[in-house]
């Protein structure tokens, strides 16, 4: 099968590219915390967390909209564009009108600070409003190369930026420049790439033929972004800054490489799930092999991370308080792992209200969830996270699993072959912690090596088929096998 064939191979270079990509941008943020106070960065991850929601907003849905639908036209692009652009411009002037308001709701204790880095930061959402357009090209064509490129020169940028201002006494405003540039810089790579530029044309009647999916697929974004951000929006101002930097820390040792995982499986596995939308055969073999893949090589470093979080805390002055928090974080991430998939099969099926519908699901279970574990500090609340995602994650497959008539049994069995590769490392790790040297750093170089070895054992044991055809895949060699275990 030719056509599968190459589909396959399309799809592996994606994850292989944007991969690369993000384990550039997670370790970039680390800097930040090595340098800066606890207490000036919860409030920047607060105004963060609440800046990205709007830019995300901002889109309106209409990147995904052009790669979903296979009838879109040039006008298409061209209005999808000047919408967003229109958008974003008035979310930002938005923020500095009801700034205030906002930074007294979610820093009462210290909004003047909340506000030099809130508005400041606002300014990255029209860049981010339309840097999809481009992307969603390149999408379609599922150049995922160029794609990659772009997102690494931006945190080149980011980087640069953040080094340079550190070292120039800039303090927090480091972390805020150096996320503006960064979109700036991704918006103009994605530009070059897509060597395309909008006319000045706009069509009322093409974005009426775009809009319901993008609006449904909006509202579900928004509301998934806020149920699986819902601490940071609350612990600054029931918990304090610093409980934030604390919880926003573990969270980007587990959640947010998740985040970014989700991203890479969606811009991967969506433009390619809707190139097959039709075939619900070859759905269920791209997407078992997907969580398959996702859960081989994420649950390994998860359990690596559970196993030695003392250790890993002991690398960033004052984070040790956090050890609790990130082994929780952990738990909630397992689960997650292997959930981030079913977005794609609704979207590539057209079913964004399920999306939406799911979304609000999960903010009905998590408002009270949270409601009820805040006092019981920020460990309270990860645990309730970790306990919700593995509802979360029965319930969403139970619904995948009816659009692409797949049985659970299957999903599970997929499962069998990450659990097998992950229990040497997690034997190793166990066994050999209580000989390794007390001082944190040595212990958890060597405790990674012998990790790393351990993972490599349980795929030469149980995986290295599977390895064998991702391989082959990546060269263009073979199609993609049934992804049963």
């Amino acid at each position: 099968m030719p056509a599968e064939k190459a589909l396959a191979t399309q799809a592996i270079h994606g994850v292989f590219w944007t991969t690369g990509a993000t384990l550039i941008q997670l370790l970039t943020p680390l800097i930040l915390y090595a340098f800066l106070p606890k207490e000036e960065l919860g409030l920047f991850e607060t105004a963060l967390t609440t800046v990205m929601l709007l830019a995300l907003i901002g889109d309106l849905g209409l990147s995904s909209a052009l790669v979903q639908s296979r009838q879109v036209e040039e006008v298409h692009f061209d209005t999808a564009f000047w919408a967003n652009l229109a958008f974003g411009i008035a979310l930002t002037a938005l923020i500095f009108l009801s700034a205030p308001l906002v930074c007294a709701l979610q820093a009462p204790e210290s909004p003047e600070a909340f506000w030099h880095i809130y508005v400041p930061l606002s300014l990255l959402i029209p860049f981010a409003s339309v840097s999809g357009i481009f992307r969603s090209r390149l999408q379609r064509e599922l150049d995922f190369r160029h794609q990659a490129l772009a997102e690494v020169v931006s945190i080149l940028f980011f980087l640069f930026t953040v080094i340079l201002l550190l070292w120039a006494s800039g303090g927090i405003w480091s972390a805020v420049i150096g996320s503006v540039v960064r979109e700036v810089a991704l918006l103009a790579s994605l530009a070059v790439s897509a060597a395309w530029r909008p006319r000045f044309s706009f069509s009322r009647v093409a974005l009426r033929e775009i809009l319901p999916y993008s609006l449904h697929l909006t509202g579900s974004r928004a509301l998934n972004y806020l149920s699986s951000n819902l601490p940071r929006f609350l612990l600054t101002r029931y918990l304090g800054a610093t409980a934030m930097a604390y919880y926003s820390f573990a969270s980007r040792l587990t959640l947010i490489p998740l985040t970014r995982l989700s991203t890479i499986i969606t811009r991967v596995s969506f433009p390619t799930f809707a190139v097959i939308q039709d075939d619900d055969d070859l759905l269920r073999r791209g997407y078992l092999k997907a969580v398959q893949s996702i859960a081989l090589f994420s649950w390994p470093a998860l359990l690596g991370v559970f196993a030695f979080a003392p250790e890993v805390l002991l690398q960033v002055p004052g984070m040790t308080p956090a050890r609790g928090v990130l082994r929780l974080l952990v738990v909630a991430t397992l689960f997650k792992a292997v959930g981030v998939v079913v977005g794609s099969i609704f979207m590539a099926k057209g079913k964004a209200n399920w999306s939406l519908y799911w979304s609000l699901f999960n903010l009905a279970v998590l408002i009270p969830a949270m409601y009820w574990t805040l006092p019981y500090d920020i460990e309270g609340v990860s645990a309730a996270i970790a306990l919700t995602s593995l509802l979360f994650l029965v319930l969403s497959q139970h619904y995948a699993n009816q659009l692409i008539d797949l049985r659970f049994t299957a999903f599970l069995a997929a499962l069998g072959r990450p659990l097998l590769v992950s229990l040497p490392v997690v034997a190793a790790l166990v066994g050999v912690k209580f000989f390794l040297p007390a001082s944190p750093l040595p212990a958890l170089v060597l405790g990674g090596v012998l990790g790393a070895g351990a993972y490599v054992l349980g795929l030469r044991l149980f995986a290295w088929e599977l390895c064998r055809q991702y391989w082959r895949g990546f060269r263009g060699r073979s199609a993609a096998g049934p992804a049963s275990a």
